[in-house]
């Protein structure tokens, strides 16, 4: 299993995991808060879905700089973010995202596989020797 280059990486790594399930959240629930204030017809719960619309939009923009510099340490494609690269052929995805299946694994199992080159990768750092 491969190790991240430095703390650092780290990191970026599990911010940028836990800035896109944010977003997949702030989106989910933007969506079921607009869905209930169009049935009850409430302006306030209206205007509470547009505000959680633009904090998704820059949650999503603030992971998408993240993303960008978290980089696998093998193939040095980018896990988290959407690239036109071809996938492993052994990869699944969720939801058809690969970031956030690699975002769900980093948080909760501490290690993922990369979509690109299909490698596991520990969020751990190597250590000098």
């Amino acid at each position: 299993m491969h190790r991240l280059p430095n703390s650092y990486a780290v990191t970026r790594f599990r911010c940028t995991a836990g800035l896109l399930l944010g977003k997949w959240a702030l989106v989910i629930s933007a969506a079921v808060t607009l869905a209930y204030s169009l049935c009850v017809a409430n302006n306030a719960l209206t205007q509470l879905c547009i505000s959680l619309i633009w904090l998704a939009a820059c949650v999503g923009v603030v992971q998408w700089l993240l993303a960008d510099r978290a980089s696998c340490p093998l193939c040095m494609g980018h896990p988290m973010a959407h690239e036109a690269c071809s996938t492993h052929r052994g990869i699944h995805s969720l939801f058809g995202s690969h970031p956030l299946r690699v975002a769900i694994s980093v948080v909760f199992r501490g290690w993922f596989r990369c979509p690109y080159c299909g490698e596991p990768t520990v969020i751990k750092a190597r250590h000098p020797h």
